[in-house]
């Protein structure tokens, strides 16, 4: 509880922004009361879902079921994105025994490396690194991304490096990501799973809010917890300024983006009651445009049931300050058996099938998959 009453005293400073609702033409709240009460509630446990949870839930279960089957009826990969807001939160981790199991289960997997400039998904598979990486394909020297695919030592599983890639050719990839996405469309695959670098460069966002399904990852601590609200604060934003909505539309989400902004603009609930007053055509298309923003969240070195806590805390805050709702898929354990399969340059899954973490990547496949609930909401 002393975790999580920290953190909330944390991005009361840092992220005021998902810590209030305010309606910008009547009333005004008090940031800090509201937070700290919430806060209090969430520690206390005290369920804060909805009552619209079991309507998403069933939502999610027809997604989920899509997940499981449409890549073998249809032959078109469903699309996986790693990201976090900070380095060092365990996105090659997850990417790697994520791919690992799936491949495993007799699904045709593609693991892509697209944190250009700390790339390092190749030894966590225990691949050296190839000749050709997704640099060639964004300078042209091939056509198509299978040009650059290898394989693994893992049966049904391959690889796509950027190990070898220079971080100029981020701002090319950015230009042809609807390009990537289209030809990995087109393969005989049934999941691709792309391990994203930190931050909130376009690159990364643009490729999380392109995939099926987006999965987050969180140190529970205040430095990456602060990094991850503004991680989720950015693609939300980025999703509404892509819509085909007037300009004038465009600048009010433009404006809302500074979070010190006079009109007083600070959640997800303000830009849709003005722009409902403006346009309510185009507040239909803002709304329809994050209707299914859901990501994953996935808390990794939990130490305790606190740490394991904190996974709730954000969806909770998340879903009453920044109006969506995001979905806690799973942890995973602290545990010495990651830098040793690191040094081993094999997953952990692999190196040790009976460690902990082992069993809590087995069961967070199974929850991305939609075989378990979600452990929140």
């Amino acid at each position: 509880m002393l975790i999580a009453n920290n953190l909330a005293k944390s991005l009361v400073g840092v992220n005021a922004y998902c810590a209030i609702a305010l309606y910008v033409e009547s009333l005004r709240y008090s940031r800090r009361g509201v937070l700290d009460k919430a806060w209090e509630e969430i520690c206390s446990g005290v369920n804060l879902s909805s009552g619209s949870s079991n309507a998403q839930n069933n939502q999610d279960v027809r997604v989920s079921s899509r997940v499981s089957g449409l890549a073998r009826e249809e032959s078109v990969p469903y699309i996986w994105s790693v990201g976090g807001g900070k380095g060092g939160v365990g996105k090659s981790l997850i990417s790697a025994n994520f791919a690992w199991i799936l491949a495993r289960r007799g699904r045709r997997v593609l693991a892509i490396d697209l944190d250009l400039g700390g790339a390092n998904l190749h030894t966590c598979l225990g691949v050296n690194p190839p000749k050709l990486g997704i640099g060639d394909w964004a300078l042209g020297k091939v056509d198509h991304i299978r040009q650059v695919m290898v394989t693994t030592k893992q049966p049904g599983l391959l690889h796509v490096s950027g190990s070898q890639d220079p971080l100029e050719i981020m701002n090319l990839m950015v230009d042809r990501c609807d390009e990537l996405v289209h030809q990995l469309r087109e393969l005989d695959l049934d999941d691709v799973i792309i391990d994203l670098g930190a931050g909130t460069h376009p690159l990364t966002l643009n490729f999380f809010n392109a995939a099926d399904s987006g999965i987050l990852s969180i140190l529970p601590e205040p430095t990456s917890v602060e990094n991850a609200y503004r991680f989720i604060r950015a693609l939300f934003y980025q999703k509404l300024m892509k819509t085909d909505v007037p300009k004038g539309i465009h600048e009010v989400i433009q404006a809302a983006v500074d979070t010190k902004n006079v009109i007083g603009l600070r959640a997800p609930a303000d830009i849709f009651a003005v722009v409902e007053r403006l346009d309510p055509v185009a507040a239909e298309i803002l709304k329809k445009a994050v209707a299914d923003f859901h990501p994953k969240i996935v808390i990794n070195q939990v130490r305790s049931q606190v740490d394991i806590d904190v996974g709730k805390a954000i969806c909770s805050v998340c879903r009453r300050y920044f109006g969506l709702q995001l979905h806690y898929a799973g942890y995973v354990d602290y545990d010495n058996s990651v830098w040793r399969a690191i040094r081993s340059r094999r997953p952990a899954v692999a190196e040790f099938p009976r460690s902990a973490l082992a069993s809590r990547m087995e069961r967070l496949t199974n929850t991305l998959l939609g075989e378990e609930k979600d452990l929140y909401p």
